[in-house]
């Protein structure tokens, strides 16, 4: 699917999905099914939030939904970002130390790509950065995972 039409498609349910999802834990035991297990931000326990890490991480245990959420930069285009600010999960103090509160909706696309996602969560993730929207779906479809996205 298209970034467009997955994210028509995701906002369209995004208020009737607790419908599809079994009302309690309790309820799905007792009628045999399981609850619905989704990856929050991807694997974010086990790799960098919102990060190609964190889905590929999540579809290796097993998840079959993962939720992220989306940002807009300055010149519109649409990246995969939990906070409204840069500072929390990449270097955007050391790459950009006086454009201060760092949101991204004050940086472009470009000036984003060249930020560092994934040290702040261990040395082994130094480099990941952060996707764009349609990086993120492509890797999701890829997966067949299922998509909560946040916008």
């Amino acid at each position: 699917m298209h970034a467009r039409a997955v994210t028509a498609l995701t906002t369209a349910l995004l208020g009737t999905a607790a419908l599809l999802l079994p009302a309690t834990d309790v309820r799905a035991v007792e009628d045999g099914t399981p609850p619905a297990v989704i990856a929050h931000r991807g694997a974010s326990a086990y790799a960098p939030e919102n990060t190609l890490a964190a889905v590929d991480r999540a579809a290796r245990l097993g998840a079959v939904w993962v939720e992220n959420d989306v940002q807009r930069t300055r010149d519109g285009q649409l990246v995969v970002l939990h906070d409204d600010s840069l500072r929390r999960t990449t270097d955007v103090e050391q790459v950009f130390p006086r454009r201060a509160p760092w949101k991204v909706k004050d940086f472009t696309a470009a000036e984003i790509a060249r930020l560092d996602a994934g040290s702040w969560f261990g040395a082994a993730y130094a480099g990941t950065r952060v996707p764009t929207l349609k990086q993120y779906v492509h890797r999701v479809d890829l997966h067949r995972q299922k998509l909560l996205l946040e916008l």
